[in-house]
């Protein structure tokens, strides 16, 4: 895997690549890790390329809610770059992977001097904020089922493959409920037809089943044209 299997990276200009290749260099992602939180005052820009990260807000209490996930159609810890720390969310690593790491000072300076690099970083940001608006809309709009649904499909879309690993008490903590609701949801989804599982695999058996529990149109990979 190269810096250009990275989605974004890859609609950019050749001499763009290769001054933000410069300041990459390569990184294994470990599922479960955490890549950014507010309390991490120095933070990095990750370029995924086989690696997924969930975007999660938490409470004080450690419980939260994903509001986005990121695969190797885009980059996560942008903000670094853009001098704003790290916010109020925590990067979460769904998927371990590889992906390619930048100090987010040294995007800064980057991106000081190339306006068109800085607007095709805002315009991928544009487009992961509607996620993150869609996301955050369903958790009040949409029953646990079609949550689970939504984010099976989400995670297929960032994956590539149709096996996926999410144990249940991942998935509950990524939609912000109880991991038994997660297990009803799930049981529930086996019994359509939709989807198989068994000790933290689950199998995609018809997409476009799922997509009709989502209320979701098929995804697209995510990424905005710069």
């Amino acid at each position: 895997m190269t810096l250009k299997h990275n989605g974004l990276v890859a609609q950019l200009a050749t001499e763009d690549q290769r001054l933000i290749e410069r300041r990459c260099k390569p990184v294994e992602l470990r599922t479960g890790d955490t890549l950014s939180a507010p309390h991490m005052p120095n933070g990095h820009v990750y370029f995924l390329t086989t690696a997924c990260v969930a975007l999660v807000v938490r409470h004080s209490d450690g419980s939260g809610l994903a509001v986005g996930l990121t695969g190797h159609e885009g980059v996560v810890g942008l903000q670094h770059a853009l001098g704003m720390g790290s916010g109020n969310l925590t990067l979460h690593v769904q998927r371990g992977g590889t992906a390619f790491s930048a100090d987010g000072e040294a995007m800064q300076r980057l991106i000081a001097r190339r306006a068109h690099l800085l607007r095709a970083f805002a315009i991928y940001l544009w487009g992961l904020s509607q996620e993150v608006a869609s996301l955050a809309a369903a958790s009040q709009t949409h029953d646990i089922k079609a949550r689970l649904a939504n984010w099976i499909l989400l995670s297929h879309a960032r994956n590539g493959h149709d096996d996926l690993f999410l144990t249940h008490a991942h998935l509950a903590d990524m939609l912000g409920v109880r991991r038994a609701g997660v297990t009803l949801a799930a049981v529930e989804l086996k019994e359509m037809g939709l989807v198989d599982y068994q000790r933290g695999r689950i199998h995609i058996l018809d997409m476009d089943g799922l997509r009709a529990v989502a209320r979701r149109p098929a995804l697209s990979n995510g990424l905005p044209h710069a």
